[in-house]
């Protein structure tokens, strides 16, 4: 599948939350493929008029963050793709309820989630340095390595698996509003 094939005229929005970096690539993967405007929610002056959201987050404390879910809790009746970085497994435990809670926001004011999308992304240094102060999370060996992994990623297939996946749900909203 390819971004030519997708391709559907619209008013699409992808607006993104990143500290170190990670979502950002995601970020701009997304705009490259299809065209859509990129913005970053910390310029965001009023509530975006597009019909189809892309929203990207970093994940903070097993869900999105906070600058992202106050713009989230916002938004009213939109067709919303999502995306993230976390530094666990994309698979894990701890993703899957990340998921839940953004799926769970953004269907708070009727918002129709069209999907999403997670990798592994570098984790903020000062932040694996403040948990490991309080203790919350002690710096063994497994976990050592996840951080290790995560710090290669987003690499060019997890680019390539969002933007897949973005594409997909885009068309598929427009298609469902025509």
């Amino acid at each position: 599948m390819n971004a030519a094939s997708l391709a559907v005229p619209s008013r699409a929005l992808i607006l993104y939350s990143s500290v170190t970096g990670n979502t950002r690539r995601i970020a701009e993967a997304l705009a490259a493929s299809s065209g859509d405007s990129l913005l970053d929610v910390r310029h965001l002056e009023a509530l975006p008029d597009a019909d189809v959201l892309a929203l990207g987050f970093w994940v903070r404390r097993g869900q999105p963050d906070a600058v992202s879910q106050a713009v989230w809790r916002k938004l009213r009746g939109k067709s919303v793709f999502y995306f993230g970085t976390l530094g666990a497994w994309p698979s894990s435990a701890h993703a899957r309820r990340c998921r839940e809670v953004a799926e769970q926001v953004l269907h708070e004011n009727g918002n129709r989630c069209l999907g999403g999308f997670l990798c592994q992304g570098r984790v903020d240094p000062n932040m694996i340095a403040l948990s490991a102060r309080k203790g919350t999370h002690p710096l063994t060996e497994e976990r050592r390595a996840r951080l290790a992994e995560a710090a290669r990623h987003p690499d060019e297939a997890d680019c390539a698996a969002a933007v897949e996946a973005w594409l997909s749900a885009r068309a598929a909203a427009f298609e469902a509003r025509s």
